[in-house]
């Protein structure tokens, strides 16, 4: 109760500095950020792209269960169910402050542009949320008939509690035929929205899906290992303790992957040899060395440590593993900026001079007297403002979260488990 009791009220106070500071924003516009014209994606859309991998690595957990029937796991669809449904929450509401003016989010729902990735990822997170949260509403069902409570089931007051047994399992299993699909779908549509921008190499290329997909398997069940652990505490760690390393497995397996898509995008780059190609890495090398090397080492640490009996013997050693895995992912999605939007698309020649490419400069959006008004590279760090409001998906998916583990039982007992 004491740690419920921690996590609620860490919820409160994250949402309402997070709230502050989107209320600032609201107020002063987007000129309180740190994105201009020439960076227009930053921290907001690399908190976006976070929390999508998560509620898409969530599904997949519960989805695979039932799929591929993997017994020693169904003991945690529930909380991998409640975590998909929690990320996917918080990565649409991130969406909302990178908006900038929400008061004309009606537009996009009556003037969809079908030719923009956009409206995809709308409507995939939008399905995605309806999925996430029927999945949770009929594993939770049983429970709500036997203990007369919940919402949205008068209908099962006449039905028997074995026959809502069975109806909530048969719609279970239906949803999650459903939701593995869409689960993947979901990171899928998120990443083609970087790699069809035609003007930024950086993300041309036909890996990102994928290793965007490793990615989120290994983040999302990273969550769903944290909050289990939380859940069944020390008393009972022992007995699901082949669960937790299964799950820790999964997660290093899917950083195996990972790095496999990476060093074939490196090393087919470093080849060919193409300035296009290497402008961007020697910019994220050079100028955010430090956080790719928090990036790389994070995810690297967490494989390695998640492979070795040591790293999954303990609740601390999972929960170790984990926390430094959601470091390097955070990072990973942070690194999509600056190298995309710092390599100018537009660019000529100059014959003669020895300059081989001079980029035009891109008008800042921003006048102040004595500073230029054009620039050719713009130091992307974010304002304290955006920190603060990039608090907010996190403050929600905690909210969510510790308010159904207070209310409901998402260990159930095993004959719920069929």
């Amino acid at each position: 109760m004491k740690k419920g009791n921690f996590l609620l009220g860490l919820a409160l106070v994250l949402l309402l500095v997070s709230l502050l500071g989107w209320g600032y924003q609201l107020k002063s516009g987007l000129i309180v950020t740190n994105l201009r014209n020439p960076f227009s994606w930053g921290l907001y859309i690399a908190t976006f792209a976070f929390f999508v991998g998560i509620a898409a690595g969530g599904l997949i957990v519960s989805s695979s269960v039932y799929v591929f029937n993997i017994q020693q796991l169904k003991p945690f669809t529930r909380i991998a169910s409640l975590s998909a449904f929690a990320s996917v929450l918080g990565a649409a509401v991130m969406i909302l402050p990178d908006m900038g003016r929400v008061d004309r989010l009606y537009h996009l729902i009556l003037h969809p542009n079908f030719r923009s990735p956009l409206i995809w990822d709308v409507i995939v997170i939008t399905t995605y949320m309806i999925l996430t949260f029927f999945s949770v509403y009929f594993q939770l069902l049983p429970d709500w008939k036997k203990e007369g409570r919940g919402f949205l089931n008068g209908w099962t007051k006449k039905l028997p509690a074995s026959e809502v047994e069975r109806v909530a399992g048969v719609w279970s299993r239906r949803i999650a035929m459903v939701g593995l699909p869409v689960a993947i779908l979901i990171h899928t549509v998120t990443a083609w929205i970087f790699a069809t921008q035609a003007s930024r190499g950086w993300w041309n290329s036909a890996m990102l899906a994928p290793d965007f997909i490793s990615k989120a398997v290994a983040s999302g069940t990273a969550l769903v290992l944290v909050i289990s652990l939380l859940v069944a505490g020390k008393e009972r760690f022992s007995q699901y303790q082949g669960a937790f390393k299964t799950m820790a497995l999964i997660v290093a397996g899917a950083l195996v992957v990972h790095f496999f898509f990476t060093a074939s995008e490196l090393l087919t780059r470093w080849w060919w040899a193409v300035p296009g190609e290497l402008e961007p890495l020697s910019l994220t090398l050079e100028r955010y060395g430090v956080t790719y090397l928090v990036e790389v080492g994070s995810l690297a640490f967490t494989m390695i440590y998640f492979f070795t009996a040591r790293g999954r013997r303990s609740m601390h050693s999972l929960v170790l593993g984990s926390a430094v895995l959601f470091i390097g992912v955070f990072a990973n999605r942070f690194l999509l900026m600056p190298a995309a939007y710092n390599v100018f698309p537009l660019n000529l020649t100059l014959p003669g001079t020895g300059v081989e490419r001079w980029n035009y400069p891109i008008a800042i959006g921003e006048f102040r007297e004595g500073m230029p008004v054009f620039t050719g590279f713009w130091p992307y760090v974010p304002s304290m403002v955006e920190v603060m409001v990039t608090l907010l998906p996190f403050a929600l998916v905690l909210l969510v979260i510790s308010l159904m583990l207070r209310s409901y039982d998402f260990l159930p007992p095993k004959r719920l488990l069929r």
